[in-house]
């Protein structure tokens, strides 16, 4: 008796184990195209006659963010219905200014370009682990051309695809889309604006309108300014 029943165990430990590594290859075999291609949205971004009515994500620090964000989530909330802005956040690591803030300078951008269905969300831990519970089906990364950014972001990518299979456990990952940032502000970055604020020689406000909408150049003069002078 005790045989037959190791015997049943032995026979249902081979299959749940075939099964996860058929499971693993098939994720990985659907994957490996666009690890090897990623696809790549050059600017002008195109639209489509109606909004795609599933939900999709745009992940980033944003510290702080800036025109080049806020054009990239104007596109994606004009093509698709539902769109997540999620600030990544480690626990362990201590931010000058806090997620949450960054997340508010980030809102307020989007309510004065009068923009309703993008959420701006604060995630602890895995961002595919959050995304992949609000029904997340795309991921998209902003780039300012595969040659120039194309290392990084293929290293995240395959984080990406084995994150979830690993730790999920046998999560199917979320397919990465990157768009190509627009021309006139692919020389705006969160470090720039971070640099400008810190000047004690110039006027910085000044010269932060060219990277950051009108309405968040106070808050972030002040906000940013203050880490340098500390």
């Amino acid at each position: 008796m005790i045989t037959i029943v190791y015997e049943r165990l032995g026979t249902i430990v081979f299959w749940l184990v075939f099964l996860v590594v058929c499971y693993i290859t098939l994720a990985l075999l659907v994957h490996i195209p666009s690890l090897l291609r990623p696809t790549i949205i050059p600017y002008p971004w195109p639209l489509m006659k109606e909004k795609e009515d599933i939900k999709v994500a745009l992940a980033g620090s944003y510290n702080p963010p800036h025109r080049g964000h806020l054009a990239m989530l104007l596109y994606l909330s004009k093509r698709y219905r539902h769109v997540l802005a999620i600030l990544g956040v480690n626990p362990r690591k201590q931010y000058p200014v806090s997620p949450e803030t960054r997340a508010a300078l980030l809102r307020k951008m989007l309510q004065e370009a009068d923009v309703t269905n993008v959420n701006v969300q604060v995630v602890q831990g895995y961002i595919w682990r959050s995304a992949k519970r609000q029904g997340v089906r795309l991921f998209f990364r902003g780039i300012r051309s595969w040659s120039q950014d194309g290392r990084e972001e293929r290293h995240l990518q395959v984080l990406n695809t084995w994150g979830p299979l690993l730790y999920g456990p046998l999560v199917w990952p979320i397919p990465t889309r990157y768009l190509e940032g627009k021309p006139e502000y692919n020389h705006v970055s969160s470090t720039l604006v971070r640099d400008i604020t810190g000047r004690k020689d110039d006027a910085p406000e000044t010269a932060l309108q060219q990277l950051v909408p009108d309405c968040v150049v106070q808050d972030i003069t002040r906000l940013y300014g203050s880490i340098k002078e500390s």
